[in-house]
């Protein structure tokens, strides 16, 4: 799911019960009014009677053989909409001499009521077999309850097998969780929790809040981890939750430092977690909530609660015009000025250049952090202004650097409306897949929040013009520039602006390349954003006579419309100076994205690596609210290495211009000599879309500043071509023989279905499965359905993976059982079974054949007695 289905989920997810959470504040209140009654020693009684307790040591253990026992180490519960969520903890300690089968003990939980629940054990701890002579293993299990059970009610009972007893077992003990229990850890106190089987003390370290705009706050809350185990914790599936005194819950966000957590053992690591909250909720007697992911179900389990210490607030944030604004870096002072700006106005909309100064009033070497900055509006409009002049900037006691920011803004110029904000710094790494689950182990973004608001200072006017070249001469050289093509290709809500330029040294000598950007200009206005300059090949050295291509892109919204486009290479002299290197206008130039028919393919490449494009087929999967338009992607490497393209960034085009992401699948290892390599597209697109004339655009991704190998993400594309992709018709076959699962293929030689007298059948496959290798694909993302309906018209149905649960090979046997009342009493008729291609929970059908059922394990009726 993505990052808003995620949150939505947690809100939904993450309420703890209130009786519960609320047994601190519940005692207090107690207290106050024992201290008010009339009648002290009753009042005393009352005190000490709802006593809040924090610990479950005081529980007895329980005996599992004379020198073995058991205890009741942790108990959760969390509030869901369809009941509660309901772990806890049981620690055995085998003191025996012989390990402790685990097999022989379970553990069931009854109400006072005589209600009787059947927990289960979480994902991780299902493998724990044995509890080895002298050592201690930790069981969680996690159930569901109704809404109004609280902890108080449970018995948790212990139980072992015994075949003496009627029902073959015997209760060893049981626990109860005392009603003055409250699983909320108070101020200042640290609780050991279970993540990813390892022991972690989890503490509050503080809170702070920081100014927002438009009644806003940002909340900071620090959390210190201590790895008490004995292994390295490495990234568990955990989040985090600010909830109010009120029940309100506010997902936190982990900052640049946090989103991975990768803890040796016996050592700490603090995170630092965010929220943005209305100034009006109150955070006195808030709780900090623990949630954890387990399984391939991603079932959301209750890990701790913790009490939150009063809310401290950051001052000395906002500072006057031409003031400085001191920020503590490593504990040393960073002085931070806004110096000066200029303002270029033109036609409703202005630019500000501005000189931005810091220094290190410390006394030790600083690495200043990659701040981010942006301008905002009174009316909350944010500007953002792209700079990497912090990237890798470190300064000595007393140094002094100066940067430039530059912004675009829509407006009359008057600064007195505006201010500048240095953000904390947030990770560049965009994510631009919207419909792959993300990574739970990181955040793909990162909250962010000021650390500086300047006023803008007195600013003055300038007008810089562009000169149009196509040979330059300087110092460094002789230059011949060219602009060999320009797309404007879709991306995400923007488009990308893509010039492919020629650069031949046009003199008698090697020269080397300067230190180039790249800038666009659009009707007179310069865009200030996303811009990157990339080449196609390594070093800047050009031989007489050499050419290098580079390529220029920068990202405008989708629906401007350009009426001048200027394209202009821009000589870096250092952090602060730049000189204007070639201006190239491309008014008219920009061109229709080049088209290849159905069936056909095309050539990229040079000659010693040219790759063959071309689509193989495209399948249409049904769904309710909406469909899946698939394609696979087929290149094969023409050259006499291992070699291919990059990684592929696709989107699919409609007939009236609307375009949908493609989710791209390609294998990570390039193809050898005249194999080929299949890259899967796929998006969600309405049923009301025509698939026979949709175009599958596809490019190469590009991303910092280089062309995307291996496990890269893309932030844009080039080289884009659009390929049709009519939807390939499949026919469902009639026995299950050849089936087309590419790159396998599945026959089934036989298929059983055995009666046995009982609401269970057994069903055996008996088939062969191949793979071409001569393929390179990414990972499979599809799964196969065994669907069988039986003569009743019920259907059965087996889910399975490709190359793990259906293995490779020939006389491959593969058993599974169905289970219904329906087929004690029957005694012979038919079923049918039907093979479907799942993919992200859509399907389509590609094989059936009918079967009758085996009733060579039906137990022989005893003739009846009729005398």
């Amino acid at each position: 799911m993505d990052q808003k289905k995620i949150v939505v989920s947690l809100l939904a997810s993450a309420l703890l019960i209130s009786s519960t959470a609320g047994m601190a504040m519940a005692a207090s209140t107690s207290n106050k009014t024992s201290a008010t009654s009339s009648n002290s020693s009753a009042s005393k009684k009352t005190t000490s009677t709802n006593k809040v307790v924090h610990t479950l040591s005081n529980l007895s253990p329980v005996k599992v053989t004379a020198r073995s026992f058991v205890r009741l180490t942790d108990v959760n519960i969390l509030s869901q909409d369809d009941g509660n969520v309901v772990t806890y903890t049981l620690s055995y300690k085998n003191n025996d001499s012989t390990p402790m089968m685990m097999l022989d003990y379970w553990s069931k939980v009854k109400t006072k009521g005589g209600t009787l629940f059947s927990p289960k054990l979480i994902a991780k701890d299902q493998e724990k077999k044995t509890v080895a002579p002298g050592s201690t293993v930790d069981l969680t299990y996690v159930m569901k309850v109704g809404r109004d059970v609280k902890l108080s009610d449970l018995n948790f009972l212990i139980v072992k097998w015994d075949f003496s007893q009627s029902n073959y077992e015997r209760t060893l003990g049981k626990f109860n969780v005392p009603a003055s229990y409250s699983i909320t850890t108070p101020v200042g106190k640290p609780k050991t929790v279970r993540l990813s089987d390892s022991a972690v003390k989890v503490k509050v370290s503080g809170i702070k809040v920081f100014p927002g705009e438009d009644k806003n706050q940002y909340v900071k809350i620090g959390v210190n981890l201590n790895n008490i185990s004995y292994k390295l914790l490495e990234n568990p599936n955990i989040k985090w939750i600010l909830r109010t005194p009120s029940g309100t819950n506010y997902p936190l966000t982990p900052d640049k430092d946090s989103t991975s957590v990768s803890i040796q053992a016996q050592a700490n690591k603090a995170l630092s977690l965010m929220a943005s909250l209305p100034t009006s909720v109150k955070l006195q007697m808030s709780e900090l909530l623990l949630v954890e992911e387990q399984g391939e179900e991603k079932t959301v389990l209750p890990v701790a609660a913790l009490q939150l210490p009063e809310a401290s607030k950051a001052t000395n944030v906002e500072v006057a015009a031409n003031q400085p604004n001191i920020i503590s870096v490593e504990g040393q002072r960073l002085s931070t000025l806004l110096e000066s700006v200029k303002v270029r106005i033109d036609d409703g909309e202005y630019d500000l250049n501005m000189q931005f100064v810091l220094k290190n009033e410390g006394k030790k070497a600083v690495k200043v952090p990659t701040y981010t900055f942006e301008v905002r509006t009174a009316d909350g409009t944010i500007y953002p202004i792209e700079t990497k002049a912090l990237d890798s900037l470190k300064l000595n006691p007393g140094d002094i650097k100066t940067i430039k920011l530059n912004a675009t803004l829509q407006g009359d110029g008057d600064t007195s409306k505006i201010k500048l904000y240095a953000m904390s710094p947030v990770d560049k790494t965009e994510n631009t897949d919207t419909t792959t689950p993300t990574n739970t182990n990181t955040s793909s973004f990162v909250f962010s929040y000021p650390v500086g608001v300047y006023a803008i200072p007195q600013s003055v006017s300038t007008g810089d013009g562009l000169t149009t070249e196509t040979v330059i001469k300087n110092s460094k050289g002789t230059f011949g520039v060219s602009l060999g093509s320009l797309q404007r290709l879709p991306w995400i809500d923007s488009d990308i602006v893509a010039a492919k330029v020629s650069i031949r040294n046009a003199g008698s000598k090697t020269v080397q390349l300067p230190e180039l950007e790249a800038m666009f200009t659009i009707d007179s206005a310069q865009i200030d954003g996303d811009k990157k300059l990339i080449y196609t090949q390594s070093g800047k050295l050009l031989g007489a006579g050499m050419t290098t291509e580079a390529y220029l892109l920068t990202k405008i919204p989708s629906e401007l419309r350009m009426g001048r486009l200027e394209v202009s290479l821009i000589e870096k002299v250092s952090e602060e100076e730049t000189n204007e290197w070639i201006t190239l206008n491309t008014s008219g130039l920009i061109q229709p994205v080049s088209y290849v028919g159905t069936g056909k393919t095309y050539t990229m490449g040079a000659a010693d690596k040219e790759t063959e494009m071309g689509v193989r087929r495209t399948i249409r999967y049904p769904g309710t609210s909406s469909d899946i338009v698939y394609t696979e992607f087929e290149m094969t490497n023409k050259s006499l290495r291992q070699s291919g393209l990059g990684k592929l960034v696709g989107y699919f085009k409609t007939s009236d211009g609307q375009y949908y992401r493609a989710i791209a699948k390609q294998s990570e290892r390039s193809p050898g000599p005249g194999q080929k390599s299949i890259v899967t597209f796929w998006a969600k697109v309405p049923k009301s879309v025509t698939f026979s004339d949709m175009r599958l655009v596809v490019g190469e991704g590009i991303a910092d500043s280089k062309f995307v190998i291996g496990e890269g993400e893309a932030t844009a594309y080039v080289n884009a071509l659009a390929f049709e992709v009519p939807p390939t018709s499949i026919s469902v076959q009639g026995t299950l023989n050849n089936i087309d699962l590419y790159p396998y293929t599945l026959s089934a030689s036989s298929v059983r279905a055995y009666l046995a007298g009982s609401s269970s059948v057994q069903v055996e496959m008996n088939y062969s499965l191949s793979r071409n290798e001569e393929i390179e694909m990414g990972e499979n993302e599809h799964k196969l359905i065994l669907a069988l309906t039986d003569q009743a018209g019920k259907t059965y149905e087996k889910e399975l993976v490709l190359g793990t649960d259906l293995k490779a090979g020939t006389n491959q046997t593969l058993t599974w059982s169905v289970e219904d009342s329906f087929f004690e009493k029957l005694r012979g008729g038919s079923y049918r079974l039907a093979v479907y291609d799942q993919f992200q929970g859509q399907r389509i059908r590609l094989a059936e054949q009918g079967y009758g059922y085996d009733l060579t394990k039906l137990p022989k009726e005893e003739p009846v007695d009729l005398r």
